[in-house]
């Protein structure tokens, strides 16, 4: 199972229902031969960068005589995309929601993707992909401000303890931050109430950043591997058609 997302590839391998996930720099496409076995059944790409796809396809036809199977909207996954044009929903997104259905069965659920970009995705206990929000990621807060501003430092993030700087750095550190804190927080609020109105649902965090805001409650759950526990739904569904 492969993510090609903007930075990283995101990967793993299942054993039966055991995964060992790995995630590698984007530009290090043939260093997967070193994190997959020489042996594999299948395997399932998404990817959110058009221009890639094709060479981790070919790359994956060299390396282990199988062709992928690709997830995209079009694909045969179950669930009903209640964008305005489908073509849109970011496979990624696609396949958390996919992973949110497959770990939480037939629940309202929000999902909060903490990668490049952070997505919201609403899914709804009937299997609909209502719609959602995306922001910039929580890295590219630090990167956007040094670039565009002429005395403000690049930081290195971390998880400040106070909201109130006493330093240049340290008042980046909790703006940026605690700025994502609440931004995440609005948002999920919204979406609830338009999608869910009174109705239960649970929030889940995943990606890279996801457990840097374990302890904001912001998350009901928080499973990092979510995209790929969804490939492998997407794989196990295509089994069995």
């Amino acid at each position: 199972m492969i993510s090609v997302g903007n930075t990283s590839l995101f990967g793993g391998v299942f054993t039966g229902d055991q995964l060992t996930s790995f995630r590698l720099p984007t530009a290090e496409l043939p260093a997967l031969k070193r994190q997959i076995p020489d042996r594999i059944d299948h395997a399932v790409v998404c990817s959110v960068v058009p221009a890639l796809t094709p060479d981790v396809l070919r790359f994956i036809r060299r390396s282990w005589n199988l062709d992928a199977e690709q997830l995209t909207h079009a694909s045969p996954h179950g669930l009903v995309i209640g964008y305005r044009e489908p073509r849109q929903l970011g496979a990624d997104r696609l396949a958390a929601a996919l992973g949110a259905r497959a770990l939480l069965p037939r629940r309202n659920v929000v999902i909060v993707d903490c990668g490049t970009a952070t997505t919201v995705t609403v899914l709804r206990a009937d299997g609909r992909l209502a719609g959602g929000a995306i922001l910039p990621g929580l890295a590219l807060w630090p990167e956007m401000l040094a670039q565009r501003t002429a005395q403000l430092p690049r930081i290195v993030l971390g998880a400040p303890t106070h909201a109130t700087g006493r330093s240049t750095e340290d008042g980046i550190a909790s703006g940026i931050f605690f700025g994502h804190v609440g931004a995440i927080r609005e948002l999920v609020a919204r979406v609830r109430v338009e999608v869910f109105g009174r109705s239960a649902c649970i929030v889940v965090g995943t990606g890279g950043e996801s457990p840097r805001f374990a302890g904001e409650n912001l998350f009901t759950v928080i499973e990092p591997a979510l995209i790929l526990q969804g490939l492998h739904a997407f794989a196990l569904r295509l089994d069995r058609s």
